[in-house]
């Protein structure tokens, strides 16, 4: 199964693509990243600009069309600080709807440190240790205590470094008043939260965010700190040294987006400040964190239906499946009379005359027909019926789900009859085509009415004036047999013959106890058992007093 996450963050916008492998391993496809700076005055304004808002829906759309190209199963989007906290945020949820495809949920700051925490635990080695993480966005700082096993403590805090450039305003180069005054308003939102976590007691410091990875390349580039730690001695310079530049000279460094320029130097002294607080000599860089999060997130909520992924990879069958098995059904009673139900619909098709595509529907409706029962035995084709209708039926058209439906609903019980009762809605064609599907549904369903699948196989006859369907059984299948002639009524008006069964033979399963006390046979002896509505209706007339209500036992010679 394929998933695309979409952080819509306050300053960039970050999607993966990743596959999800059996077992649950994730296996990342492609990134992509949109610079859209949607916190630039929402966050001090608690508006969303009109430029910004239109810059932010194009980058939906491009990052909506590069996960269309891995054709995912799933896309998902959540919305932090920027879109929370601004009064048309809800107007920009709608708008990434209508004209973006992309749905957005809106995440609180405990959930999405929550989301880090997950996204984070896959690239950390933990194992025991405890970890203090943080995550700098642009709107807010989320700090998390977990290990591997548990996640202890979260907070979030409004020091993003949009938020931090645009509420600390800063002369360029910035003067030392205005470094002193900064690195005193981060201290002091720090220092409480930080303070919890030395008293809960970590082993190690983490950073992830793109503004961790842009100061780890910067070190990089002066030859200062490891591939995958950031160093305090390395970063308390960089600090000192961006708090000197011009945003162009900022500009000139080397790996720096240029988008980033005046943010960075914030950035630098938060993290700074953090590991000082922390009491550490250096942080981790992680290089996971909310969009890995979001697709941990959907494995572990979703594991049912990416295993269905797997085991249907076609859409339509997967839903079907989906549905079946959320209602519990016998799937080796459903599977059973589909494949019943499609042989005579193949072996009769010149009578009906329906397309390929009706025994497509036909299977989903043998595979549903029995659903009911999770609501309740009684009227349970009924139910079977509403909640065929009831579930999001992905891939069908809403006339094929009233047809699956409905050739559901009559598998037992009252005839479906054209313009009446829940047969109204459709139209002739469509209510000829159930009329159909739900007479061959109502004769396999009856071949399997012990749920024992004793009838292996069936072959159609067709003559001028009947229909003979005989069958294989792996028993004695008086009571399937009973029950077809029982439930056959519909298929003779329809095709305008009479329905008659028979039994090539039948395979014992198993040898009598006392087998070796009979007597042996020189010829091996063949049974046929042969039945007609006819034969079941005089039958009846003359046991009617005694027998009208019990299976007729079989004519049966040898030969």
């Amino acid at each position: 199964m394929r998933i695309a996450a979409l952080d819509v963050g306050s300053n960039s916008f970050h999607l993966i693509v990743a596959e999800v492998e059996t077992g649950g391993r994730i296996r990342v496809l492609d990134r992509a990243k949109e610079m859209v700076r949607l916190g630039d005055s929402t966050l001090h304004k608690g508006v969303i600009a009109p430029e910004v808002f239109r810059r932010g829906l194009d980058a939906l759309r491009a990052l909506r069309r590069i996960a269309d190209r891995h054709k995912v199963d799933a896309l998902v989007a959540v919305a932090t600080s920027a879109v929370r906290e601004a009064q048309n945020g809800g107007e920009f949820v709608r708008a990434a709807r209508d004209e973006a495809g992309i749905d957005i949920r809106v995440i609180r700051g405990d959930e999405e440190a929550r989301l880090i925490y997950l996204g984070a635990r896959g690239s950390l080695d933990l194992g025991k240790r405890r970890v203090a993480l943080f995550d700098l966005g642009g709107g807010s700082l989320e700090i998390v205590l977990a290990d591997a096993q548990e996640l202890y403590f979260t907070a979030s805090l409004k020091l993003g470094v949009i938020r931090l450039a645009e509420s600390c305003p800063c002369s360029d180069p910035p003067s030392p008043r205005e470094r002193s005054h900064l690195a005193e308003r981060v201290r002091a939102v720090l220092d409480p939260a930080i303070s919890r976590l030395r008293a809960m007691g970590f082993d190690d410091v983490a950073f992830t965010s793109g503004t961790a990875s842009a100061l780890a390349g910067l070190l990089r580039s002066d030859g200062g700190g490891g591939k995958s730690t950031i160093a305090l001695p390395d970063l308390a310079a960089l600090e000192q040294r961006l708090g000197t530049m011009t945003i162009a000279g900022r500009g000139r460094l080397s790996g720096l987006d240029a988008r980033r320029t005046d943010t960075i130097y914030a950035g630098a002294v938060v993290f700074r400040t953090a590991l000082e607080l922390c009491g550490a000599n250096q942080a981790t860089l992680c290089e996971t964190a909310l969009r890995e999060g979001i697709v941990a997130d959907y494995v572990a909520s979703n594991r049912p239906g990416i295993l269905l992924v797997e085991e249907f990879p076609d859409l339509r069958r997967r839903s079907v499946m989906e549905l079946a098995r959320r209602c519990q059904f016998r799937e080796d009673h459903g599977s059973h009379v589909a494949r019943l139900a499609l042989s005579i619909f193949n072996q009769t098709r010149r009578l009906h005359r329906l397309a390929e595509g009706d025994a497509e529907l036909l299977e989903y409706a043998a595979l549903l027909h029995d659903i009911g029962f999770y609501i309740s035995p009684h009227r349970h084709h009924r139910h079977s019926a509403y909640l065929i209708k009831s579930h999001a039926m992905t891939g069908f058209s809403r006339s094929e789900v009233e047809i699956i439906a409905l050739t559901a609903r009559h598998h037992r019980k009252a005839e479906p009859r054209r313009g009446r009762g829940v047969m109204k809605s459709l139209s002739k064609t469509d209510g000829d085509r159930v009329r159909v599907l739900a007479a061959i549904l109502r004769i396999a369903d009856a071949l399997d009415r012990t749920h024992a699948r004793l009838v292996r196989a069936v072959r159609c006859s067709i003559s001028s004036r009947a229909i003979e369907i005989r069958v294989d059984a792996d028993g004695d299948p008086e009571l399937e047999l009973w029950a077809a002639r029982r439930k056959g009524d519909l298929f003779e008006a329809l095709a305008g013959r009479k329905l008659r069964f028979a039994v090539d033979g039948i395979k014992e399963s198993e040898e009598p106890a006392a087998a070796a006390e009979l007597p042996a046979a020189p010829v091996p002896l063949r049974v046929v058992r042969s039945w007609s509505r006819a034969d079941h209706s005089d039958a009846a007339k003359r046991n009617k007093s005694s027998c009208s209500n019990v299976p007729l036992a079989a004519s049966a010679r040898i030969v």
